[in-house]
């Protein structure tokens, strides 16, 4: 009788263990250091560090603006995401996982072309991954410099704004031209020093070159459309990508007019001038590297870092608007509804869809807290957060545990999200909110759809509401109310340790030594009467 039992006792045990996940192998030591970047010249490029020969600020008053800030080509791009691209732990840590659960070679030649495009150029897309990572080539050389001067401004016309130009289908062409927007120039010194002919090219001041890494669809699934929700919104064609991301005036809001370089001294200032701080939602990304130069090496000054990290969280605070409207008493409760407008010429949020934000409403009465909806608990984490499933779209929020919050979601094949582009097999929620005249064409009707948004009278192109209904609210009670985003959540960090590479260890450990705190993008306050 005992060894019946004995044998039952083990068969529920086995049976049990099979609803268990694998124990995880032990975490890998951290990535060495990257290296820090050199110099390299080929038959098509030229590293940043030579067009900073003259293109980059010097103590003289030459592309500085009237507050005296550096807005040359190089000093603004240098601590801009374009110039990381290679470098950012965050894109380096997922390729990482992408490799080691899928093909590398197919992963190199998706994932390299935009975050490493002069190296996958420079080897007809055969600069592997371990290679950017460690070595000193000049194609890896030049991978590590990003999305670098050489190779934007060697972008040619053809075939942009095409099916063939997305994901990284830009062409570059075997004359050495270097493409900017102005006439009558002069093309001497570049010639002398680098051996590039400035060419005018009206092309250089279109969304279609920054669709070609701006539009990412991996074996059909579109990962990101930052380019075809612009061309669907009312700033195409008039506002390109460029009239936001490379802005034409100062800080002051001032029409720049300044020369292009330094050198020779007495060239004429060139109208438009674009300040290239390429600015986005990446203030964490840019801290992370800020916090850990020892191991990214990028070589960028730490007050340009600072700056760059000011001037993306200032831009987030541009892209939306808050108003509140229907506020009314309700029996002992009360109603009213936030509408949040889209600011910007994309979907917002846009791009990778780690990228996320939501409303924090705090409802006060004689200096309490009746009612409270968006707060993060103490590890860091929205209500609803990693429960394995695809959250879904709030229309009206009346307890304090449900959170409206606007994202996209890729799912694999067993319709769990994941954050691996390679592993998706559709968008399973996209509810973020559209540009202004968004009216999408052709293909880019389904590739830019609303996905999970049901019966929400008030999801429009340009803006969203989010009702609220409180049970019991003392009268002349205070209403606090924040739209704040988040890069990357504390779940997904998480998630990413899992891959177990040494690339994986060295994010997390960045991640969780300087966790990913929202950043406020509208605030606004009222009483309910």
């Amino acid at each position: 009788m005992r060894r019946h039992v004995a044998l039952a006792l083990l068969l529920v045990a086995l049976v049990a263990g099979c609803d268990e996940e694998e124990p995880l192998p032990p975490r890998p030591p951290p990535q060495a250091a990257l290296p820090p970047p050199s110099a390299a010249t080929t038959e098509t490029f030229a590293d940043s560090g030579q067009c900073a020969q003259c293109h980059l600020a010097d103590a003289g008053p030459v592309l500085r603006d009237p507050a005296g800030h550096d807005i040359s080509p190089v000093g603004t791009w240098r601590a801009s995401m374009m110039s990381l691209a290679a470098r950012d732990p965050f894109y380096l840590a997922v390729v990482s996982e992408e490799r080691q659960e899928g093909d590398a070679k197919q992963v190199d030649s998706t994932c390299l072309r935009c975050h490493a495009p002069a190296g996958h150029v420079e080897t007809s897309g055969a600069l592997t991954f371990e290679e950017l990572l460690t070595g000193k080539s000049p194609a890896a050389v030049l991978g590590r410099d990003g999305v670098t001067c050489a190779l934007c401004h060697q972008i040619k016309s053809d075939r942009l704004g095409t099916e063939t130009s997305f994901t990284g289908g830009f062409v570059i062409g075997p004359d050495r031209a270097i493409y900017g927007p102005h006439n009558s120039v002069v093309t001497e010194p570049m010639q002398f020093f680098v051996n590039f002919t400035p060419t005018f090219a009206s092309h250089m001041g279109r969304s279609e070159v920054c669709a070609t890494c701006h539009t990412v669809i991996v074996k059909g699934v579109v990962e990101q459309a930052t380019y075809l929700e612009w061309r669907s919104s009312s700033l195409s064609p008039g506002k390109p990508c460029q009239w936001c991301h490379v802005p034409q005036v100062d800080e002051a809001q001032n029409a720049l007019s300044e020369p292009i370089s330094k050198f020779p001294a007495g060239l004429a200032a060139r109208t438009p001038y674009g300040r290239h701080e390429f600015m986005g939602g990446n203030a964490y990304l840019l801290r992370l590297v800020a916090e850990n130069e020892a191991w990214v090496q990028s070589g960028i000054p730490a007050a340009d870092l600072q700056r760059a990290i000011g001037a993306a969280e200032a831009h987030l605070r541009s892209a939306a608007k808050l108003t509140a409207v229907g506020v009314e008493r309700k029996g002992g409760g009360a109603a009213f509804r936030i509408i949040v407008e889209n600011q910007t010429g994309h979907k917002l949020p846009t791009g990778y869809p780690s990228r996320r934000m939501w409303l924090h409403v705090v409802v006060r009465a004689n200096g309490k807290v009746v009612f409270e909806s968006g707060a993060l608990d103490r590890a860091g984490r929205l209500a609803g957060d990693d429960d394995g499933r695809v959250r879904k779209h709030l229309d009206v929020v009346s307890s304090q545990d449900r959170v409206q919050v606007w994202g996209a979601t890729l799912v694999d094949a067993d319709d769990r999200p994941t954050h691996r582009a390679l592993a998706a097999r559709r968008v399973g929620r996209d509810d973020r909110i559209l540009p202004a005249g968004f009216a999408p064409t052709g293909m880019d009707v389904t590739r830019t759809a609303t996905i999970g948004v049901f019966s929400d009278p008030d999801f429009q192109p340009g803006s969203d509401g989010v009702g609220f209904t409180l049970g019991s609210v003392p009268v002349d009670a205070e209403v606090e109310v924040t739209l704040l985003y988040q890069t990357l959540t504390r779940d997904l960090i998480e998630k990413i340790d899992r891959g177990r590479t040494p690339l994986t260890t060295q994010f997390v450990d960045m991640a969780r030594a300087s966790p990913p705190e929202p950043v406020t993008m509208a605030e606004l306050r009222f009483t309910i009467p």
